[in-house]
């Protein structure tokens, strides 16, 4: 029995988020999994590869006339390898001993009865009977993401209600190997600007996208690009938006990395303001495509947590539809075009008017 099994509950520093990442990993192929090292509270990634180049080495230096078990530190040694990852194959092979301890993931039913729980908290009836109507069928995950994307404000809930959900199983489970938790509360950040500057902030953010885009007097755009619409809360009159959503339409060939690397700085600036952004892709048939992706490489294997469909088949499209999808009207007639002419289809607020819309016409 593993000695966390065997003693009482001792204090151990954990990082919380961390914690939530492992809890909510999602390896499709099962390469990978994550344990906590409780001596020193850390989260360690073992892949697959690690384990099976510790099986390897085991049996080269194995001797099939010898009874004695095969020393893994020793085995460790004679890899070629750097000291961290000859640490990290003596926790996979340790697996479940006295250190090292396998981090589950959630399940999906779990994540099932999470949406549950939260429907049952929202007091607007059409929209507690439009996602009973979502998880209802097959692909509820994603129904219940598309329906939320109507209502910014519950789907913020949502994100917060999910999080408080996954921490109590998180604390759950540390009780139940015997530690109790600290939590070292997050560095206190400096004051946040008002949410009326914030907005004005964005504002100016999105007209130095666009600048970029198109060019400061709107005709020389980056190739490829056909149309750039705003949608999600900033076009509306909410005071205190919590992302930029622009819309693009572009070519079937155009070459997407130029528009990724704009869509980056324009995701970090919204960051510094405690804000997010997303730069939505659409073909000039009006579908949509994904988002563009938000690293700066691009392809199959570099990123365990990237959860395009077709990662590299275009590349810099991040195409994560079963978490993310856009109407097809909301495509095809969004709220705000803003090249290549302004149209409103919504009121605007007049500070999007002024800060935005009417810089864009004098160009």
């Amino acid at each position: 029995m593993p000695a966390w099994e065997e003693t009482p509950k001792r204090k151990l520093k954990v990082d919380i988020g961390m914690l939530e990442d492992a809890f909510s990993y999602r390896d499709p192929w099962g390469m990978s999994r994550h344990y906590l090292d409780l001596e020193t509270g850390q989260v360690i990634l073992i892949t697959e590869d690690a384990l099976l180049e510790l099986e390897r080495t085991r049996q080269e230096v194995h001797d099939p006339a010898s009874e004695e078990p095969v020393d893994s530190e020793q085995v460790l040694e004679q890899l070629d390898s750097p000291e961290r990852k000859r640490e990290e194959l003596l926790v996979a092979d340790r697996d479940y001993g006295d250190r090292y301890v396998p981090i589950p993931q959630d399940e999906s039913r779990q994540a099932y009865r999470d949406m549950e729980a939260f429907i049952a908290t929202i007091g607007n009836p059409q929209l507690q009977d439009r996602l009973w109507d979502a998880i209802s069928g097959r692909g509820a995950f994603r129904a219940f993401k598309h329906v939320l994307y109507d209502y910014p404000d519950e789907r913020e809930r949502w994100f917060e209600f999910k999080q408080a959900r996954l921490r109590q199983r998180i604390l759950g489970w540390l009780e139940s190997i015997g530690i109790e938790p600290i939590i070292e509360a997050p560095p206190v950040p400096p004051p946040e600007p008002s949410t009326a500057s914030i907005r004005s902030l964005l504002i100016a953010e999105v007209l130095a996208f666009m600048r970029a885009v198109v060019g400061e007097h709107g005709d020389t755009p980056l190739p490829g690009v056909i149309r750039i619409a705003l949608i999600g809360s900033l076009a509306t009159g909410k005071p205190d938006p919590r992302d930029v959503d622009l819309l693009v339409t572009v070519t079937d060939d155009m070459d997407l990395a130029p528009l990724a690397k704009l869509a980056r700085r324009l995701q970090g600036r919204a960051q510094g303001l405690g804000r997010g952004a997303d730069v939505f892709l659409a073909d000039p048939q009006g579908r949509y495509l994904g988002r563009t992706c938000p690293w700066k490489r691009c392809g199959p294997g570099i990123r365990t947590r990237c959860e395009a469909l077709h990662c590299g088949r275009r590349p810099y499209l991040y195409d994560d539809l079963h978490n993310l999808t856009l109407p097809r009207e909301l495509v095809q007639a969004p709220p705000i075009e803003l090249w290549p002419e302004v149209i409103t289809r919504v009121a605007v607020p007049q500070d999007l008017e002024q800060g935005l819309l009417a810089p864009l016409r004098r160009s």
